[in-house]
């Protein structure tokens, strides 16, 4: 079956989009493909060859409860062995207009939601920032052990760094205890009229803080873009995934991309088994072609998410941007093996 890591609402799109590249699909690069660097580059997120971002997927998922404060203390306190660059997260907007950090739907899988409701598909969108506080979000997170080390906790019990955090809590913890060394890809996965609410308050926090220029917004929801486009042309975005086929149909075919009316800065784009049908992945969009292709327009590229060494060498020496993982380290012992 397709992996289509944590994009369920949007399989139907990402799948049309996987049949496109499959029907002109190269297994890699020809031997002797080389890396084409752009000298004329400005876009401050295309990497030198072998400096690829190192970025913490939904805050560190391996490492502590995805997208919870625990998980950003975590990586932040060890970033001498994880070397994060970039944290990568997803929000969604709360009854009372909060923005606050969920990747799924709802949070279901992932708290005590149903206990604690009393019933299924607990959505941010249904209820307030401080009714939201009674969910213990590290219920169902399991170690690399197998072990469920928060499991259980409820009332008092929960600490603050395991309950529902808002965008804003986040972005000031990092910044009071860093010194403005790391970069943000933000995803909204709020739809429809609660993702354009969602846009409105992720600009205004970004621009309160001044890191327009550190932050990447992103959202599978097509009406971010355009909404965002019209409204924020200062705040940075992804390709959607409409774009992203656009954009590697005129890679395949090597056409010019400069009257596309390219208004992204960066690729989100999967790689190994993030797409993949059974133990074989069915297209490779990681490789010198791709990236070259878009460094020529001065479009960056970041994959997600990578949690193979032999995948994140790879992507390192085929000259990526970025490299999404649920365990930075994995990374960082990609790049001791990378160009020996």
């Amino acid at each position: 079956m397709f992996k289509i890591l944590g994009h369920r609402t949007s399989i139907i799109s990402f799948i049309l989009l996987i049949i496109q590249m499959v029907a002109t699909m190269s297994c890699g690069d020809p031997e002797g493909a080389q890396i084409i660097v752009n000298e004329n580059a400005t876009n401050p997120y295309i990497r030198e060859v072998g400096d690829t971002d190192i970025s913490a997927h939904r805050s560190g998922a391996d490492i502590a409860p995805q997208n919870t404060l625990m998980a950003f203390e975590k990586v932040l306190k060890n970033n001498k062995k994880y070397k994060v660059d970039i944290y990568e997260f997803d929000i969604q907007i709360t009854k009372d207009g909060q923005l606050v950090l969920l990747h799924n739907d709802t949070y279901d899988a992932t708290s005590n939601a149903k206990e604690a409701f009393g019933k299924r598909n607990i959505s941010p969108k249904d209820y307030t920032f401080e009714e939201l506080q009674v969910l213990n979000l590290g219920e169902n997170f399991c170690d690399k052990d197998g072990n469920y080390p928060y499991r259980g906790l409820r009332g008092d019990d929960i600490p603050k760094n395991l309950r529902v955090v808002t965008l804003d809590s986040i972005l000031d913890y990092i910044e009071k205890n860093s010194r403005g060394q790391f970069s943000y890809i933000i995803e909204i996965k709020s739809d429809g009229k609660w993702c354009t609410k969602a846009c409105d308050r992720l600009y205004e926090v970004l621009k309160e803080r001044d890191l327009l220029d550190r932050a990447i917004t992103a959202s599978f929801h097509p009406i971010f873009a355009y909404y965002k486009d019209k409204n924020y042309p200062d705040m940075q975005r992804s390709a959607n995934i409409g774009e992203v086929l656009k954009f590697y149909t005129y890679c395949r075919g090597n056409w010019d991309l400069t009257d596309a009316d390219i208004k992204y800065v960066a690729l989100h784009i999967p790689y190994g088994d993030s797409i993949s049908v059974g133990e074989n992945m069915i297209v490779n969009i990681g490789t010198k072609q791709v990236i070259n292709y878009a460094h020529k327009y001065d479009i960056a590229v970041q994959y997600w998410t990578i949690n193979s060494v032999d995948d994140a060498v790879e992507l390192i020496e085929n000259g990526a941007d970025a490299i999404m993982s649920d365990d930075p380290s994995v990374i960082t012992d990609a790049f001791k093996k990378a160009f020996k």
